[in-house]
């Protein structure tokens, strides 16, 4: 059983399969620090003011989604790795919201975020691929504990296996399947 008096682990999840993986490496780290586990997931409510009524609507359908995919990651962290993860949904920018959860906690112990994220994952070319996000760059100047940055290629033996699935392998370094 993990102790929030050692500190908590906070994981940036915006349902990317990076950050799902993050997920995973974040109740690895939070196993082996005996720490708290926290998933936050800021949420991208579009502001549809000339449609009375739509907007609350959408708000809470975004909310119920989001909601029902932590309970799920949550739901996998607790079977397989014996850790009990808490969550937080909230409003707003991701960099913003993010640290402000840091710096309202008293006993943040780091941060750790997928190294590309849901926009980076829609983008079809390569070359707009950067060597981290948006998001990451922004939290890596700004947060007052560490940043870990989890890439897509993270080695098995550091993720929670409830979350594996999610790991892409460098296909320059692994066989493939077959060989």
């Amino acid at each position: 059983m993990t102790d929030a008096g050692n500190g908590t682990i906070l994981v940036a999840i915006d349902g990317s399969d990076n950050s799902l993986l993050a997920a995973g490496v974040g109740a690895r780290l939070a196993r082996l620090l005996n720490a708290h586990l926290g998933f936050i997931h800021v949420l991208d409510v579009p502001t549809l003011s000339f449609w009375v009524g739509v907007e609350a609507r959408m708000k809470d359908d975004i909310r119920d989604q989001a909601e029902a995919r932590l309970n799920e990651i949550t739901d996998r962290i607790r079977e397989f790795c014996d850790i009990v993860p808490e969550f937080y949904i909230v409003e707003g920018l991701p960099e913003q919201e993010i640290m402000r959860v840091v710096k309202e906690s008293d006993n943040a112990l780091m941060v750790v975020a997928g190294r590309h994220g849901v926009a980076t994952e829609k983008k079809s070319h390569p070359r707009w691929r950067r060597a981290t996000g948006r998001l990451t760059m922004k939290l890596g100047e700004h947060l007052p504990v560490p940043l870990v940055v989890v890439p897509p290629d993270v080695p098995l033996s550091h993720i929670c296996p409830a979350m594996a699935e999610y790991r892409r392998p460098d296909e320059t370094t692994e066989p493939h399947a077959g060989e």
